[in-house]
C-alpha cells in the first residue's frame, strides 16, 4: 500500500466531510510563491507553505480529509506567467507527501488544459475549470475527479465534463439548487450546469448587462447566499455588487479599491443562516470576504489587502498592514484565492477506498 493511500486511509478513519466553524484563513500570495495563514481575526500566523517554481492562483480544501489543492502559474522560466496544468496538493498542516507532491490535468480533446478554478462539492469529489475556453476555439472544459480517485498519484477524471461556452473561466460556486456556476470576467457574465447531465441552467449575462452598476460588472468572483441571490466581485471596477432578489436586479453593495488594483481572486459569503430570511434573534450580519491584486511592482512595504464586507455594504480592511511605518506585516503580496480552513471532524470513513 502506498504512503499516500496509507495517509488517506488513515485520515478517513479519523476525519470526515464536514467542515464546520472555519479555524484559519489561507490566503495564496502569488509573488511570494507562498500561502499564508491568519487567524479568523485577520491576524497573520505563519507561512502555510511555499510552491516552489509555481505561484499560487486557487485554492480549495478537500472535505473529506482536510487537505489543501491548488491551482498554478508558472513564476520562473520561459513560462512564466502562464497558467499551469498543475495541481499542488497538501497535507492539512502544510507539508507535502513527497517533495512537490502535483498531478496534472490532462484532455486529450481540449485546446489547453492550464486551469485556474477548482473546489470540492460536499461529497469531496473534485471540480477543476480550464481557464480558456471560446478565445481558443472551444469551451471551457469542468472536470469532475470522484473523492475516492484523489489518494492516487495521477487520478482519473471523470468522462462527459461539464462544458461552458465563454472565453475565460473564473471562479466556480455551487448555488442553492446545487447546479455548479462559473464567472468570467471577459464574457461578463455568470453561467449554471446541471452537475448531473453537464445542461446550463442559468445564464446571468441579461441580468448583469440590466444593472445600474458602472462600468459594467466583470465578473471574477461570485458567490451565493441562502437565498440563492448572486453576489459579484467587478474585477477592473473593484466592486463588490448583489442581487437584491434571485433573478434581480443586481445593485452595488460596495467599492472596495480603485485602478490599478483589481478585485481578480475569489469571493468568500459567510452567513449565520442557511436560508433567508434569517430567523436568528437577535439577526447576525452576514459577511463577504475578497483580496485586492496590486499590478505595481511588489515591495515589502506595499502588501495586499483582504476586504471583509457586511451584508450592508460596511467595508473593512480585514487583512491590511497595519504597523506603521507600513511595514507589510500581512505578508501577502499578489493576493490572489482565500478560503476559510478547518480540520475534518471524527467520523466513520466518509467514502469507499
Amino acid at each position: 500500500m502506498s504512503k499516500r493511500l496509507l495517509i488517506a486511509v488513515f485520515a478517513a478513519l479519523l476525519g470526515s466531510a464536514s467542515l464546520h466553524a472555519a479555524d484559519n484563513i489561507l490566503v495564496a500570495s502569488s509573488r511570494s510563491n507562498s500561502l499564508e495563514e491568519f487567524d479568523t481575526n485577520g491576524k497573520w500566523i505563519r507561512t502555510f507553505a511555499t510552491t516552489g517554481p509555481y505561484a499560487p492562483i486557487a485554492l480549495a480544501q478537500m472535505p473529506k480529509t482536510g487537505e489543501i489543492f491548488v491551482t498554478t502559474m508558472w513564476a520562473s522560466g520561459p513560462s512564466i506567467g502562464q497558467l499551469t496544468n498543475k495541481i499542488l496538493r497538501y497535507q492539512p498542516n502544510g507539508d507535502f507527501y513527497v517533495d512537490w507532491d502535483t498531478f496534472t490535468v490532462e484532455c486529450d480533446n481540449c485546446p489547453t488544459t492550464a486551469t485556474q478554478s477548482l473546489l470540492f462539492d460536499s461529497s469531496g469529489n473534485l471540480w477543476v475549470a480550464t481557464a480558456y475556453g471560446k478565445d481558443l476555439g472551444a469551451p471551457i472544459y469542468i472536470f469532475k475527479y470522484l473523492a475516492k480517485d484523489l489518494t492516487l498519484p495521477n487520478p482519473p477524471v471523470q468522462p462527459s465534463p461539464i462544458m461552458a461556452p465563454m472565453f475565460r473561466g473564473n471562479q466556480m460556486a455551487f448555488n442553492t439548487s446545487g447546479n455548479l456556476c462559473i464567472a468570467g470576467f471577459i464574457d461578463e457574465d455568470v453561467q449554471c450546469f446541471n452537475t448531473s447531465t453537464g445542461a446550463q441552467t442559468a445564464d446571468y449575462y441579461a441580468e448583469i448587462h440590466a444593472s445600474s452598476v458602472s462600468p459594467v460588472i466583470q465578473p471574477a468572483g461570485l458567490a451565493f447566499d441562502g437565498a440563492n441571490r448572486l453576489y459579484l466581485t467587478s474585477v477592473f471596477g473593484g466592486q463588490l455588487a448583489k442581487e437584491v432578489n434571485p433573478g434581480g436586479p443586481i445593485v452595488l453593495l460596495a467599492t472596495l479599491t480603485a485602478s490599478p488594483n483589481e478585485l481578480n481572486g475569489n469571493l468568500v459569503f459567510r452567513g449565520p443562516c442557511p436560508s433567508y430570511p434569517c430567523l436568528v434573534t437577535p439577526p447576525v450580519t452576514s459577511y463577504l470576504y475578497t483580496s485586492a491584486f496590486s499590478i505595481a511592482p511588489p515591495t515589502f512595504s506595499s502588501p495586499d489587502p483582504v476586504y471583509k464586507v457586511s451584508s450592508s455594504g460596511a467595508v473593512t480592511d480585514f487583512i491590511y498592514e497595519t504597523a506603521p511605518p507600513a511595514l507589510g506585516n500581512d505578508h501577502l503580496w499578489g493576493a490572489s484565492w482565500m478560503i476559510f480552513t478547518s480540520p475534518p471532524s471524527i467520523s466513520l470513513l466518509p467514502f469507499p477506498l
